[in-house]
């Protein structure tokens, strides 16, 4: 027993000189640090209020490892914008090891030349001017979305998600988005994130014996069977889409599709086959997902905020006359400011990935008066920056008008003035080098989809109830944090408009029809 307590005195004595200056947070037990309060579900939630108790830097221990969350943009601009050299890698996760072959998932790898090759290749496909390319593809499949919820409204929720998803199918595959395929990548997606979520499976880089106790015997009963399952459905569906997508390349069908691009620079390049099979599923789960949630928080917030609704109404009828629907080349921010504050609101009030997917640190650093060791975990609180009271008053209310204010949309815009250019309109797309590279493709998308939206229906909640937008009850469990589905009603703003409709559907049918 006196060997015990030693034992405890030599980790006590051993933790305070590592953890000297190291940021503030709750009090942590021996050996498990504070795993005992991580939240199974939406730990966003709880680390905001840790930084409202601890400040805008707070530190924890799961176990032997050192976390890190940045609750301020102040912190993420110093830190991740400022250092990205040293904060843009990856931890060690293991459950990604269950689920994707290799050092394979661009999303999760480590910041070195593979990552650097990788993405490299992603964003030559996304750059401005080969963006104007897939114009047709995210007016035909808008256009698509409206005739969907215009026959069967009560299938909103799927048809959202399927637009999204035949957007990224068809400039990455050259494959239309039918359902047999967005319903399957939405069912397996909807599995991994859940499991990516933090605190969703047992925390092995922590404890690694975990993985070896029968999960029937852990709060995550289940977890090895869901991630098996994920696995085996994830790889069959992306090999399948590549291989098709290969096909007609061969034929010479859609070759400035992306895998079309990628097969021409595959020998150059280096890449293997398995590479390029899960660099393309990455932009289906980058792209389709959150841009899906994002326009879903936009239906919602529209029927539970009828007077913003009517304002963006009027700013797209005063562009385009009942004859005239919307049009991507027509759609910006120049044009329609207000329709972009929607925008900007609808990434703030739910924004579809509240807490990043962790950052690592490769060397040893310090913020301010705290020290930060290699080897910390790093996350970016969304939520809590676009929650922060002081610089957005009543944060849960859905108001537009912040960024009709000021860029930033923050109630005092001198208190960010010390070097804006480094400020960001939105965290919602991430920060530094690990930023969305296709936030420019999702935001076209959104607008797009919205304004087509906003002029052909009125959305309200059905049998005119009062809508959940609660993030606690009205949202989903997942590292992905979209709305569940609710009751909305979608009202045909007058006749003329359902004709434009028919019209407009039956050539994005003909175009998206070449996509077969």
């Amino acid at each position: 027993m006196r060997m015990w307590r030693d034992d405890v005195g030599l980790i006590h004595r051993y933790r305070r000189r590592s953890d000297q200056n190291f940021p503030p947070g709750p009090p942590s037990l021996p050996l498990i640090g504070n795993l005992h309060q991580l939240p199974l579900h939406k730990a966003f939630l709880q680390f905001t209020k840790w930084g409202q108790q601890y400040g805008e830097i707070v530190g924890l221990h799961f176990g032997p490892q050192k976390v890190v969350i940045l609750n301020s943009w102040r912190a993420v601009k110093e830190l991740f914008d400022q250092r990205g050299a040293i904060y843009s890698s990856r931890p060690y996760i293991p459950l990604v090891e269950y689920v994707v072959p290799g050092n394979s998932h661009l999303a999760f790898m480590k910041y070195d030349k593979t990552w650097r090759r990788s993405r490299s290749l992603i964003t030559s496909f996304l750059k401005d001017d080969e963006l104007v390319k897939l114009l047709p593809i995210q007016d035909a499949e808008s256009t698509q979305l409206l005739w969907e919820v215009l026959n069967k409204p009560e299938k909103y929720y799927d048809h959202v998600m399927r637009q999204f998803c035949g957007v990224i199918l068809a400039s990455v595959y050259g494959q239309r988005g039918r359902s047999e395929y967005t319903e399957e990548f939405f069912s397996i997606q909807e599995e991994w994130a859940g499991l990516l979520d933090p605190g969703a499976v047992p925390p092995m880089e922590v404890f690694p014996w975990l993985r070896y106790v029968p999960s029937i015997l852990t709060p995550w009963p289940g977890w090895k069977k869901r991630a098996a399952s994920v696995k085996d459905r994830q790889r069959l569906l992306y090999r399948e889409l590549f291989e098709n997508a290969k096909r007609r390349a061969e034929q010479g069908k859609k070759e400035d599709m992306f895998v079309g691009r990628m097969l021409k620079k595959q020998e150059k390049e280096g890449f293997t086959d398995t590479e390029l099979i899960y660099i393309a599923g990455f932009l289906i789960e980058a792209g389709a997902d959150t841009t899906g949630n994002s326009l879903l928080a936009f239906i919602l917030a529209m029927a539970a905020y009828p007077e913003v609704q009517r304002k963006a109404q009027v700013e797209v009828d005063s562009i385009f006359t009942s004859e005239k629907m919307p049009r991507g080349a027509e759609i910006g921010s120049a044009n329609m400011p207000y329709l972009q504050a929607v925008f900007l609101e609808v990434l703030r009030w739910r924004p579809g990935l509240p807490l990043s997917i962790p950052h690592a640190t490769t060397q040893n650093d310090t913020y301010g008066t705290y020290f930060i060791p290699a080897g910390t975990t790093v996350l970016m609180n969304v939520w809590a920056i676009h929650h922060n009271p002081e610089d957005y008053p009543n944060p849960d209310t859905f108001d537009p008008s912040r960024f009709l204010e000021n860029d930033f949309g923050v109630a005092d815009p001198s208190s960010s003035s010390q070097d804006n250019t480094l400020r960001r309109k939105t965290y919602a797309f991430g920060a530094a080098r690990r930023v969305c590279a296709g936030s420019s493709m999702a935001e076209k998308s959104l607008l797009l989809s919205m304004a087509k939206l906003l002029w052909v229906f009125n959305i309200s909640p059905k049998d005119k109830g009062v809508l959940d937008t609660n993030i606690e009850t009205a949202f989903k469990d997942s590292i992905l944090t979209g709305p569940k589905e609710v009751g909305i009603e979608f009202e045909l703003r007058d006749e003329s408009r359902r004709d434009v409709v028919a019209r407009e559907w039956e050539q994005a049918d003909a175009f998206l029809s070449t996509f077969e």
